[in-house]
This record gives C-alpha cells, structure tokens and sequence, in this order.
C-alpha cells in the first residue's frame, strides 16, 4: 500500500523535526475509533514523539473502559504540528473540532470515500477491512511495533465493529489470529473491556427510551418485510437493536435532541441480497444538513434540521430496493 510507504518517510521525518501530534476521533467515539488512536498513540510515544488523543463531543459507552490506557481530551483546541484522524469519513463528524490550516492531515478508514473527503496530505483507507484497528495493525507489522496494550486496544475495536465477529472476514481473522499468537490474551479479557459503562440512572432511561420507542414506532410492510420506524430523544441505535429482536427486517430510528440524529440497522438476509444501509446514509447528510454513513448492515447520520423529511427519504430508498427484491 503506497499510503505506508509515504507515512513511513515521514515519522521518520517527524521523528528529526520533533513534530508533535493530535489524534483525533469521531463524535461518540466507538472502540475501533479510541482503540485505533490509543494503539497508535503508544507507538508515537515509543518513538518519542508528544501526541495527544482528542474525541469530538463524546465517547461512547462501549469505549469508555479503553480510558484506563491513556488520557483523552474532549473537544480539544488542535495546536499539534500533525492531525491523524482515524475512522473518520467527514469533517462533519468532527464537529465541533476546528482543524486550523497550515497542519499536515493523515487519515487512516476503513469506511468507503465519499464524493467530498476529508483533506489530507497522507491517506491510509483500506474498504476491504472491517475495522479501522485492523490497518493499525498492518501499519504496525510494517514499522515494526507492538505492545500487549496496543493489541489489546485493537482487538477492542474490532470486537466491535465486527459486531462480536458477525461481519468479520478473513483478513477480520488472519489479523485477530496474528496477534493471539503473539501475545497470550484471552479473548474473555478483551470481551470485558467493550461491556458499556453504565449505572442505574443511564439503564432506567435506556429502558424509558425504549418503551418510548415502541410506543411510537410507525410499521411499513414491503412484500414479506417489515421496516420499523420510530423517533426518540437518546438511544437511537440500542432501539434500532431492539426493533430488530421483535422482527423488524429494517429498523429507522431519529432524534431532533440537540441536533438530528439518525440510526438504522437491518438484518443479515437483506445484507446478503445487496443492502447498504451506509451508502444510503450517505445521501442522507445533505437533507439534515450534516453527514451520514456507515456499514451495510449499520449506519447513521447527524445534522441540523429536516429529520423527517430525512427519514422519508431513508423509508423511500429501503422500500424501492426491497421491492426490487426477486
């Protein structure tokens, strides 16, 4: 990959320069995200380069064990002479992150292009892998690094967006087979870093939220599928879940709390037959005034304003595929 070549040569160059570095995540920072920039953030340490983590707005509740390996800052003032922004797909998704001009931008994805990328003078996107962590850890195999926390953060990522391995492929397990044979980690271990942090207050209102969810949840029947649709003030994706288990095939569940937001989840069967729930998300961003995308299987999207007139268009471009279905 010519992307190694080129940030090979330049942390060497970063290494001469003592360059400093922020590394950035998404809003709501998941543990593929965090994982990557923690892993990432131990191998610029190891070389003595200054590095900072900073997240946009939050960090999700599944990433908020990673926090015992390193110190995170929310929304930080970018200062670093570098800014590698990892599992990102749109400077929305920084939001409210500044990222001043004159910085040299590295991107390191695993989600597909859009039409307007992110900017960046080094871009290490790899569609093919199923977490972000899993290029970190090709880019390790390269520059010739690794420790057991690293690992133990990258496994976390992919744990999570494999959905417990449910969207894994073969490169998902050359990697997690790689570095089991290099470090003894139980896999029970790393299971226990990705269980949501949560106390009694956030359960009761992840359960009110739900309750409220099903209360207004709106059914559309194409053919022998059914597309649940519902709106609520928080927890739009543990709803979608939800919506799924009571045998949705297709789940759309928004917020207008502090901007919009939309989740959406759909079933194994409509993955397999060619649905892309992200690529759909993606044509969403525009409408809410923001940014949209994701996986095939689980996507979301926030913006400003228009959400039902989003979730009309997501409804529409479901309901046109799975009645084109044979």
């Amino acid at each position: 990959m010519q992307g190694k070549i080129k940030l090979k040569r330049f942390l060497n160059k970063a290494k001469k320069n003592n360059y400093s570095f922020m590394l950035l995540c998404h809003h709501n920072a998941d543990p593929d995200s965090l994982g990557s920039a923690i892993a990432f953030s131990r191998y610029l340490t190891s070389m003595g380069l200054k590095n900072r983590i900073g997240v946009a707005q939050s960090i999700s509740s599944y990433a908020k064990r990673l926090l015992q390996f390193a110190e995170v800052e929310k929304n930080p003032k970018v200062e670093e002479d570098v800014i590698i922004i990892f599992d990102t797909s749109s400077l929305e998704q920084l939001d409210p992150i500044n990222l001043p001009e004159g910085k040299i931008v590295i991107v390191i994805d695993h989600h597909v292009e859009k039409e307007n990328p992110i900017k960046a003078d080094i871009k290490i996107v790899d569609s093919s892998r199923t977490s972000t962590a899993e290029i970190v850890w090709d880019l390790f195999k390269y520059l010739g690094f690794c420790d057991e926390m690293s690992v133990r953060a990258i496994l976390a990522g992919i744990i999570t967006d494999t959905a417990n391995f449910k969207y894994a492929n073969v490169k998902t397990f050359k990697t997690v087979s790689e570095i089991l044979k290099m470090f003894e980690i139980q896999m029970g271990e790393i299971y226990n870093l990705v269980v949501p942090v949560t106390d009694e207050n956030i359960d009761q209102a992840k359960r009110m939220a739900i309750l409220k969810a099903c209360q207004r949840m709106e059914i559309k029947k194409v053919k022998n599928y059914i597309i649940a649709i519902s709106k609520v003030s928080s927890y739009e994706s543990l709803a979608c879940k939800t919506f799924l288990q009571l045998g949705a095939d297709v789940a759309i569940v928004g917020s207008e709390k502090n901007g919009v937001r939309i989740s959406s989840r759909a079933k194994e069967h409509l993955i397999k037959k060619g649905l892309h729930l992200g690529k759909i998300m993606e044509k969403v961003g525009p409408i809410i005034d923001g940014s949209g995308g994701g996986h095939s299987g689980a996507a979301g999207a926030n913006g400003k304003k228009n959400l039902d007139e989003a979730v009309k268009f997501l409804v529409k471009e479901i309901e046109t595929f799975l009645k084109n279905l044979g």
